[in-house]
This record gives C-alpha cells, sequence and structure tokens, in this order.
C-alpha cells in the first residue's frame, strides 16, 4: 500500500482527516439561522435545485462511480420532515450528496462552526444549507429553533454523528448518542446512509455504493433517554451491517497509543 493511504489515529471519537487549516470562529446568537429574505431564498433555491444538484450528480458519478440502494424509501414520509444519520467518509461529497437523494425536499446538514468561519462564503455555506452547531449558549437556541423549523417544514437534517472526516474508512466508527435527541424530541423518522466501498477491475479507487435504510421512529414508549441510546443502536447497527458489503480497504488506517513514540 502507498504510504499516502497510511493513516494514523489514536482516538477514534476525535481525530480528523479532513485537511483543513481553518480559523474556526464562534457561532454565537448573532448568526441569522434562518433568512426570510426573497432574496435569499430565491439565490437557495436556484443554487441547490439548479446548480448545485446536478453538479453533484456529475461529480459523484465520474468521481466515486456511486449507485444508491433504496434512495426512493425517503418518499414514505410524505410531507413530514426527517433526518438522515450518515457515516462520514467523503471529501467533498459528503457536503453534497444527500441534496441530490431528495428531489423535493430541501436538505439541512448540521456542521461544525469552521464551515462558516471562512470569510467570503459564508453567505454561500449558508444557501447551500449549513447548519453550524452554536459556540455559545445564548446561540444554541436559535441552533435548536432552526431545526425544529426545518423539520416541521418538511425538510430533511442531515447529521455525521462521527463527527470527524475520516475518508475511505470502510468501517463505522464509534459514535456517542448526543445527537440523537432531535428526532426524539421532535418526534421525526430517521433515515441512515451508509457509504460503502467496492473493488473495480479498472479503477485503483473503489467504486463508491450508497445505502439508504429506514425509516426508524423513536420509541416514545421509553423515557427519553433511553429512547435515544435505543435509536442511537439501531442506526450504529444498520451501518455495521451495511459498512461490512464493503470489500476495498483503499486507506489503511492504524491505531497508535498517544503515547507512543
Amino acid at each position: 500500500m502507498k504510504k499516502e493511504r497510511i493513516k494514523y489515529y489514536s482516538d477514534p471519537l476525535n481525530d480528523d482527516f479532513a485537511g483543513t487549516d481553518i480559523d474556526t470562529k464562534d457561532v454565537g446568537a448573532d448568526y441569522e439561522y434562518v433568512c426570510d429574505n426573497p432574496l435569499f431564498r430565491f439565490g437557495a433555491f436556484v443554487l441547490n435545485k439548479i446548480i448545485v444538484r446536478p453538479l453533484v450528480w456529475l461529480f459523484v458519478k465520474i468521481a466515486h462511480r456511486q449507485k444508491f440502494v433504496n434512495k426512493k424509501i425517503i418518499k414514505t414520509v410524505g410531507k413530514k420532515g426527517a433526518f438522515i444519520y450518515a457515516n462520514h467518509t467523503l471529501i467533498p461529497a459528503d457536503a453534497f450528496i444527500p441534496n441530490i437523494i431528495t428531489i423535493k425536499k430541501y436538505n439541512y446538514i448540521i456542521t461544525g462552526p469552521d464551515t462558516v468561519s471562512i470569510k467570503g462564503i459564508r453567505l454561500l455555506v449558508k444557501m447551500l444549507g449549513a447548519i453550524p452547531i452554536a459556540s455559545t449558549v445564548p446561540g444554541f437556541k436559535k441552533y435548536n429553533d432552526c431545526i425544529k423549523q426545518r423539520i416541521g417544514e418538511g425538510s430533511i437534517v442531515t447529521i455525521y454523528p462521527e463527527a470527524h472526516i475520516w475518508p475511505y474508512y470502510k468501517d463505522i466508527r464509534p459514535f456517542t448518542p448526543v445527537s440523537f435527541h432531535y428526532p426524539v424530541d421532535l418526534d421525526a423518522p430517521v433515515f441512515v446512509l451508509t457509504n460503502t466501498f467496492r473493488k473495480s477491475k479498472v479503477f485503483s479507487k473503489p467504486r463508491v455504493v450508497t445505502y439508504i435504510d429506514g425509516p426508524f421512529y423513536p420509541d416514545n414508549t421509553l423515557p427519553k433517554k433511553e429512547a435515544i441510546q435505543k435509536l442511537r443502536d439501531e442506526v450504529y447497527e444498520k451501518m455495521v451491517e451495511r459498512a461490512a458489503t464493503s470489500d476495498q480497504e483503499y486507506i489503511k488506517y492504524i491505531y497508535v497509543p498517544k503515547d507512543s513514540d
């Protein structure tokens, strides 16, 4: 295996291989999570539906030879809003793939504050559906209200529970149940998006086969904490099941303890 295809990690929950060096700014109560300006809404529609969607579809077909399995299942929730939980494995495709699996619904993505920290493109990123996690306590109310509004209007909100990107990682990393309170609080359905990697007889890079599973629903008969944990476990188990179909390790990840030389 080529040297550049080996990465070393010591913390599966917090190590990140995005390769960016962004001076992250705080996202506080002054951040406008929901913009009702007609010009902004029109620009977001044109950008997402007319410009970005066809370009992303073409990109994933060429760069990843991507195949989607069972994406029509999202239609089963009708006009109701829903969450998608996905494994975080593709740069830059993860930022756009959810937009091309739902034709009628808008898709929004929970991101870190770094995505809206780059001067000059904050508005563009916002138009593309980024919902940055608030960095301050006052900002969290607006952040949570935004998610509630998006689900209430029938949109999709995508969450990467692994939090950090590991390109072409073929397994599923452990993740906490922290983000699963959203569908429990809002009684919203959940879908699971799992990218898997298949060997090619022609190309060195694997083909990406993306599975969509669900919907999973919060168990309202359980106490909230248990319902959150149950939903997390169902999503995790489905991801692990799908990831097991990967048959190419394009990038090898090697564990090295933090106290190693």
